[in-house]
């Protein structure tokens, strides 16, 4: 196994895919957390409280949702390449077991992804910070704690999102269609479904859809914290009002913990990575 590592290692790193994608993960992450300090009625809670902010600890959380898909789209492409260029036949021929291939690649693929989170963390917080430190709200990200907790939070959604995309490009083994399925459906039908079950007796059900649950792996733990930092001693009266409406624009679902999300969304990277595993194991390769 250790071998096969290392050859799917050689093989990728001196293509342009993993830093290709990499590469706009930090000026999007900056401008999307900066973005996201100007937005969320943060003036009007800011006149409700006469405090400053910690605007960054929602922005951070809506970088996040938005460079996850960098992700998805790296381990969706590192199983369709070789069905690409035509030298996947040759991968399993000479390195049997299948199983222990998709390992591999799935090895490589996560760590990728943990580069990729870390990228996203660092620059939405110096997003978050610079929006916060030049707004008329100024708060920064929050304590060190804090940012560490939804810098963390924000890796795991990557890495999620990374088995994804993985398990997703090997069931479809098409490059262009796992591309584009994967971009349509996290910034098109999820948030569709969650509008059309919102105000129903099913809206409990949005929680449980992917792109809902994986943004509640970092919303659900951000919005709570920058309820808590404003309101402080007020927190037990703070309406569920308060919560939806930042729940809405960050991400998450109000009485939803961040790590019931991250089971959620986890279960069904485990759908897909199985089901891949099950579908190339037996079929043929031309």
């Amino acid at each position: 196994m250790t071998g096969l590592i290392r050859a799917e290692i050689r093989k990728m790193l001196p293509t342009n895919l993993w830093w290709a994608l990499l590469l706009p993960v930090a000026p999007w992450s900056l401008l999307v957390a900066w973005y996201g300090t100007a937005i969320g009625r943060v003036d009007m809670i800011q006149e409700i409280t006469g405090q400053a902010l910690p605007t960054g600890l929602l922005a951070m959380s809506l970088a996040t949702n938005y460079s996850t898909i960098f992700a998805a789209l790296l381990g969706a492409l590192v199983m369709t390449r070789e069905s690409w260029h035509r030298t996947v036949t040759t991968t399993f021929l000479t390195a049997n077991p299948r199983s222990s291939v998709l390992g591999a690649k799935l090895v490589v693929c996560l760590a990728l992804a943990v580069v990729y989170g870390v990228v996203n963390a660092v620059f939405g917080f110096l997003g978050g910070f610079l929006g916060g430190t030049l707004s008329s709200g100024a708060g920064g990200v929050g304590g060190l704690d804090q940012w560490l907790l939804i810098g963390g939070a924000g890796v795991l959604a990557t890495v999620l999102w990374a088995l994804v995309g993985f398990g997703f490009g090997a069931l479809v083994n098409n490059s262009v269609a796992a591309v584009l399925v994967l971009v349509f459906y996290k910034f098109m039908v999820d948030v569709l479904a969650s509008v059309v079950l919102a105000g129903t007796e099913l809206s409990w059900l949005s929680s449980y859809l992917p792109g809902a649950a994986s943004n509640g792996i970092v919303g659900n733990l951000a919005v709570p914290m920058f309820i808590s930092e404003v309101a402080g001693a007020r927190e037990p009266i703070v309406p569920a009002q308060a919560f939806q409406q930042l729940h809405a624009i960050f991400g998450g679902s109000y009485g939803f913990s961040w790590w019931g999300s991250a089971l959620v969304f986890a279960g069904y990277a485990a759908l897909l990575c199985g089901g891949a595993m099950l579908l190339i194991r037996n079929r043929e390769i031309h």
